[in-house]
């Protein structure tokens, strides 16, 4: 009910997602995205936000802000409590607040006010589930952006989920021409294939 009335209001208000979804609130959404160990979903999101908006948002700038973003949130799947936990320990506000050195304080939102100002008394009411700044599950966020020969244009991986056996594997590439080369191969039980290969899509 009360996202309703606020939709309404901004309407009145004339505050458009054009006048919210600036440089600063999507640099902001990528940093809590990093500190919360979030899906590698949402950089195709973050992507498509910025290519609406004509912004130029490179996959080396996700990599770039997760190098100096903390994992804090200590939940499922990366961690070990619910989203429930992660509620009542304070929510994003409090992890929000734990990160707001790496924030654009000044980013306006759609409650009307800035960042700053809604984060100004978020408290965290359980460090085991929002970790400190400076006691974090690890150093660095949860996504990292690869590079490479099977990967030149940039790959995500999700470390914060990621087994240590994953962080660094040699395996055989198994290659497919396309997407539909792959689905016509890869139930087969002829292909030559086991568990340490890396499936590759050549075209993509």
């Amino acid at each position: 009910e009360q996202s309703g009335a606020r939709i309404v209001e901004m309407v009145r208000e004339d505050l458009r997602p054009t006048k919210l979804l600036t440089r600063k609130a999507i640099e902001n959404g990528i940093t809590v995205d990093m500190a919360i160990g979030g899906s590698t979903n949402a950089i195709i999101h973050f992507l498509a936000f910025a290519g609406r908006l004509g912004m130029d948002i490179p996959m080396s700038l996700f990599d770039e802000i997760s190098r100096r973003t903390p994992f804090l949130a200590n939940i499922r799947p990366s961690g070990k409590y619910l989203m429930e936990d992660f509620f009542y320990a304070g929510g994003l506000p409090a992890l929000m607040k734990e990160i707001e050195s790496l924030l654009h304080l000044d980013a306006m939102t759609a409650t009307g006010k800035t960042l700053g100002e809604n984060i100004a008394s978020a408290k965290c009411y359980n460090p085991e589930v929002i970790r400190s700044f400076s006691n974090p599950l690890k150093p660095q966020g949860g996504t990292v952006i690869l590079y490479g020969n099977l990967c030149p244009n940039g790959a995500v991986l999700k470390t914060s989920a990621a087994s240590e056996k994953l962080i660094q594997h040699t395996g055989r590439a198994v290659v497919f021409e396309d997407h539909e080369d792959l689905k016509a191969r890869l139930d087969d039980p002829n292909l030559d294939v086991d568990e340490n290969c890396v499936l590759v899509l050549k075209n993509g």
